[in-house]
């Protein structure tokens, strides 16, 4: 269950970096997080309520701690999306979103089965097959500076969210979409830019928001029934569903990155089987 969850997430969250990713070409990136946040906040409220979910106040914290921190991390991928590419930066992003729990994973004393192990080698492998676009030029350097320092905090927003207590349920979910949109206030009165969208780009918000809060809920559920970084592996392939949306916009799939969608399903087969 834990790693179909992952799978989940990796679906919704790939949904939502498409809508990013289309919305950061026609409005501010930190206009989009924020409308996604306020909507995510809004779905995964009542979730967390029907899921029958408890307020514990260190997964709160947490969840609170993970908020500032995707907020911050979604708001520099997506301009980074839009200003270099979707090909370096998702990858990137990703890679680091599933590394850094996986690494918190094994300081805890976590042991990977060797299947899984392999599974998680094929996957990270694969992320980079998915995206990889020999075209970029001079943009490869600019998508990887700041894939890494937003790849880094959505990373980190993941550790947080995912190390709470089964207890907590949907909740560290939530609040990590509330107060991802307190903390977006300061930094769009700084931008000078609105806390919303343009109409003609709101339906990106919506669904991003939506597709975001489902994929962050079913990511923190996941990692409390099992292992963080198992899931974060499984989660983390969200780049290939982003490769396959892309392609309505426009984009073409080559060879490799049809390799790289295969060996992400692969691996994702090979951690849930372990």
């Amino acid at each position: 269950m834990p790693i179909l969850l992952g799978v989940l997430a990796s679906l919704a969250i790939g949904i939502s970096d498409t809508c990013g990713r289309a919305s950061a070409k026609r409005a501010d990136s930190v206009s989009h997080v924020s409308v996604q946040m306020f909507v995510g906040a809004i779905v995964a409220v009542p979730v967390a309520l029907i899921l029958g979910s408890q307020l514990i106040g260190v997964d709160v914290i947490k969840g609170a701690l993970s908020g500032v921190s995707i907020a911050i991390g979604l708001s520099i991928v997506y301009k980074a999306m839009s200003e270099a590419s979707s090909a370096v930066v998702a990858p990137t992003a990703a890679v680091l979103a599933a590394v850094l729990p996986l690494g918190w994973d094994l300081i805890g004393g976590t042991r990977l089965s060797t299947l899984a192990g392999i599974g998680c080698a094929i996957a990270l492998v694969s992320l980079g097959l998915t995206t990889f676009d020999p075209d970029l030029g001079d943009r490869v350097k600019t998508g990887l500076f700041w894939a890494v320092i937003g790849g880094t905090f959505f990373g980190l927003s993941i550790v947080f969210v995912g190390d709470t207590s089964t207890e907590s349920g949907a909740w560290p979910a939530a609040i990590q979409r509330l107060t991802g949109f307190v903390a977006m206030i300061p930094v769009a009165r700084q931008r000078k830019v609105p806390l919303t969208l343009p109409p003609g780009v709101r339906r990106f918000g919506l669904l991003g928001g939506i597709a975001g809060a489902v994929g962050m809920v079913a990511w923190a559920i996941g990692a409390q029934q099992g292992d963080l970084g198992t899931v974060s592996i499984a989660a983390a392939t969200y780049p290939a569903v982003v490769a396959v949306l892309t392609l309505f916009d426009g984009d073409r799939l080559r060879w490799w990155q049809g390799l790289g969608i295969l060996g992400a399903i692969a691996g994702t087969i090979l951690i849930a089987l372990s």
